[in-house]
Parts: structure tokens; C-alpha cells; sequence
């Protein structure tokens, strides 16, 4: 009897260890892989974050790169516009020279003018009226620039009679008096011709008590405006326009 439960026991000792046996080796392996899964995971996600750091890093890059050359573009643009806008400013106020088409009316005294003396007769001299008429007569007519006896007239040139002396910006002038003007001469030239515009100096012309002439040109050059500038109503700007 006690042989038999010796043999049973050894029976149960021998079924358990291996049960016991079976439990490691399976669970152990199961365990290790789990982590080598989660560490190989983990691996993949940190590479992926550095893949994407790098990724960003390069886009940002390449957006300051675009921002920089974004605002090369417009400063540049704000740089033209500004010469722009400072050459018309220039050209207004005569402080630079113009070139291209236009026209020029050359006005003389009468055969019988005399400017100086007893017997000076108004009927036969240009007269400082005659030459203001032409003048708004042409900037009217949107011309771009305008010079009388190589002297530029602007918005504030100031012509003048003294006795039988013109003046042009305080400067003396003689006839012939050179009116020169550029600009669009089909316009200049059908207003200038208008009787009803300049009638008293068509009139006279007829009469030959001034000589009129006027003559379109392919190509010519206003000089640059040498009186002088007023500046009371000028002001200094900085950089920001303040």
C-alpha cells in the first residue's frame, strides 16, 4: 500500500514539474518579446519624431529664405516707386531735364517795332501778355515741360513787363522770344492755332504786327529750372514719412 501511494505521488511530483516546467518556458518568452516590441516601438516613434524635427527644420528655412527674398522684392518695388515719384516731383518743379517731342512758337516784334526811344509803339511788341497766354495756352494743353529763351517755366515762374523789358524768373530776355515746348503736339498745335483761344494775337499776326511761327519737332530738351524755389509751405520728412 505504501509502495502504491509512493508511486502515486512520484506520478503527481512528475506531472506537476513538468506542468511547472511548461508554465516557464512559455510565459517567459511572452514576456520578453512584449518588451522587445514596446523598445522597438518606441525606437520607431523617436526616429519619426526626429525625421519630423528635421522636416520642420527644413521648412522653416525655407520660409525665412522666401520671407527674406519677399521683402528683397518689395523693397525694391518700394525703392522704384519712390525714384518714381521722386523723378516726377523733379520733372514738376523743373529740377531735371526733358526729353521727347513737341513744338516750339517763336514770337518777334513787328517789322516796324522799336523797344526803345520816342516812337515805341505797343501795336508792334510782343508783349509779356502774349507770351503768358501761349504759356497756359500750352500747359492746358498737358505739356511736360516748358522753356522760354532756354529759361524753364514752371507753375510759379513769374512773367513779367518792365516798361518794354520782359522778364522771365527776374531773368532779361530779347526777341526773338523761343517758346519750347514738350509734349503731345497734335493737342499743343490744334489749341494753339484755335483763333478763339488767342484771338488778339492771330489777329495781329495777320496784321503783321507780330511774327508768329511755329514748328513741330522730332526731338528736343527742356533745360533744367535755374530761378529760384520757394520753399515757405516745404517740410522735412523722416524716414517713415512723419
Amino acid at each position: 500500500m505504501v509502495k502504491k501511494l509512493t508511486i502515486v505521488f512520484g506520478i503527481v511530483g512528475v506531472l506537476i514539474g513538468v506542468m511547472l516546467t511548461f508554465q516557464f518556458q512559455t510565459s517567459m518568452p511572452l514576456s520578453l518579446d512584449f518588451a522587445a516590441d514596446e523598445a522597438l516601438a518606441r525606437e520607431n516613434l523617436f526616429k519619426e519624431f526626429l525625421d519630423e524635427q528635421l522636416y520642420l527644420q527644413d521648412r522653416i528655412i525655407n520660409l525665412r529664405g522666401e520671407i527674406s527674398q519677399t521683402e528683397a522684392d518689395l523693397n525694391i518695388q518700394s525703392e522704384t516707386a519712390n525714384l518714381e515719384i521722386l523723378e516726377s516731383l523733379k520733372m514738376e518743379v523743373g529740377l531735371s531735364k526733358v526729353h521727347g517731342i513737341g513744338l516750339t512758337i517763336t514770337l518777334q516784334d513787328g517789322k516796324n517795332a522799336v523797344r526803345e526811344g520816342a516812337n515805341v509803339s505797343d501795336k508792334d511788341l510782343v508783349q509779356a501778355s502774349d507770351i503768358r497766354d501761349l504759356i497756359n495756352i500750352l500747359f492746358a494743353s498737358n505739356a511736360d515741360a516748358i522753356a522760354i529763351n532756354d529759361q524753364r517755366v514752371i507753375a510759379s515762374s513769374a512773367i513779367a513787363s518792365v516798361g518794354t523789358t520782359i522778364l522771365v524768373n527776374n531773368a532779361y530776355i530779347t526777341p526773338p522770344f523761343l517758346i519750347s515746348a514738350v509734349g503731345d503736339s497734335d493737342i499743343m498745335l490744334q489749341r494753339i492755332l484755335n483763333d478763339s483761344l488767342l484771338k488778339g494775337l492771330h489777329e495781329r499776326n495777320k496784321k503783321q504786327n507780330i511774327l508768329f511761327k511755329i514748328v513741330v519737332k522730332n526731338i528736343m530738351t527742356i533745360p533744367i529750372y535755374s530761378g529760384d524755389l520757394k520753399t515757405n509751405y516745404l517740410n522735412l520728412v523722416n524716414k517713415d514719412g512723419l
